[in-house]
Formats: C-alpha cells, sequence, structure tokens
C-alpha cells in the first residue's frame, strides 16, 4: 500500500498519521492531500514555469560568463592579445546561444 501527497509530489509506504488513530472524518481533513495508490504509481512530473525555466537557465550560464569575464581581465591586464581574442570569440559565441536558449523560452 503506498500513498501519495498530490501537493507535495510526496510518495510513502507508510500512511501519513502513522500508528495514530483518527476518526475517518478528522483524518479526511487532515490528510486531504494524501491519497492511496497503486504499488506501480509514478507520480506526474510538475510543470515548471518560464520563470524557473529562466533561472535555471541564469544559474547555468552566468557562472560561464564570470568565467569568461576573469579571464579577459585577466589576459588584459597582460597585455596578451591572443587570448584577448580568444576569449571574445568564445563569449560572443556563448552569449548567442544563450540567447537563443532564452528566445526558445518565449
Amino acid at each position: 500500500m503506498i500513498w501519495y501527497n498530490k501537493k507535495t509530489n510526496e510518495l510513502s509506504s507508510a500512511a501519513p498519521w502513522g500508528d495514530h488513530y483518527y476518526d475517518s472524518e478528522i483524518r479526511a481533513e487532515l490528510f486531504a492531500d494524501w491519497s492511496q495508490v497503486a504499488d506501480d504509481f509514478i507520480p506526474p512530473v510538475p510543470e515548471t514555469t518560464k520563470g524557473e525555466k529562466m533561472a535555471a537557465l541564469d544559474a547555468e550560464y552566468q557562472p560561464q560568463f564570470m568565467e569568461l569575464a576573469q579571464n579577459l581581465g585577466v589576459a588584459t591586464l597582460d597585455g596578451n592579445q591572443t587570448a584577448i581574442t580568444g576569449i571574445k570569440d568564445d563569449y560572443a559565441t556563448l552569449k548567442a546561444e544563450y540567447t537563443e536558449k532564452m528566445e526558445a523560452l518565449g
């Protein structure tokens, strides 16, 4: 017997009220989000919002932009024009990729 909480997407092999006894009305009220499901039940994947997807994309790309900015600073201080050109190319490629993915989110 498996129990599923539709609010938290949690599965439990034990009843959510544990060993405690509750009248059926009280139990229905206190544990309204829980229901008994089949042993092979697979919870639905919660939908992510556009904002969550954008935040995940930012979390993935911002560290890469920061690293390029630091590398550009060091290359500039060293006067290494070859490295500066390479970093700028990498930045343009990364920015195009990031922009494309952001636009795909709508």
